[in-house]
């Protein structure tokens, strides 16, 4: 039952902190809104890659690959929900993909576009939020109940090891080598 702890924490943990991200995100977006000559649409790719990188290869990486397989193995009438997630997910790449095509427009500094572009932002936001309720109101509660302890070890790992290739990318997040130490052993 630890793996499963461990699970649903880093799910968890993860889902807040995608909510932050949209929460600024939309913040920003119906602010600068009603005042369309001030938006900054590299200011707002730069915040949307930031939030699709960690968004979308979550979910996919670890809901979509990892844990919506395992209840749906386990649980034969869950296939409601997981249509209506794998529905969310379809939306929202549909809604990313105008989201970009709307950043190209309001790069010309249309104020029409610019408004455009809030809104297909806030609606792309919208759609993210509906995905993550769904999934901490029904998957996860679900999965609880339905995942074996073997299964739980098995997405546990599968965690694990994207954690480990994540650090593994990411020089910011690699553990620090004492490199004095080394150059001193070699010497």
């Amino acid at each position: 039952m630890l793996t499963a702890t461990y699970v649903l924490l880093t799910l968890s943990i993860e889902q807040k902190k995608e909510r932050h991200f949209i929460s600024r995100l939309l913040q920003y977006v119906q602010s600068i809104a009603r005042r369309p000559q001030e938006i900054d649409p590299v200011f707002i790719e730069s915040q949307l890659k930031q939030l699709t990188s960690f968004a979308e290869a979550r979910h996919q990486r670890k809901v979509e690959a990892c844990l919506m397989p395992a209840v749906r193995a386990a649980e034969p009438n869950c296939t409601p929900l997981m249509n209506d997630l794998e529905s969310l997910s379809k939306r929202g790449s549909a809604m990313l993909n105008a989201v970009y095509r709307c950043l190209r427009r309001a790069m010309r500094r249309s104020a029409t576009q610019g408004k455009f572009l809030c809104k297909t932002v806030d609606l792309y936001c919208q759609n993210l939020l509906k995905r993550l309720d769904k999934e901490e109101q029904e998957l996860l509660p679900l999965a609880q109940k339905v995942i074996s302890s073997e299964e739980w070890f098995e997405i546990g790992s599968k965690f694990l090891a994207q954690d480990d290739d994540d650090a593994a990318s990411r020089p910011e997040l690699r553990p620090r080598r004492d490199l004095a130490g080394y150059g001193a052993a070699s010497v």
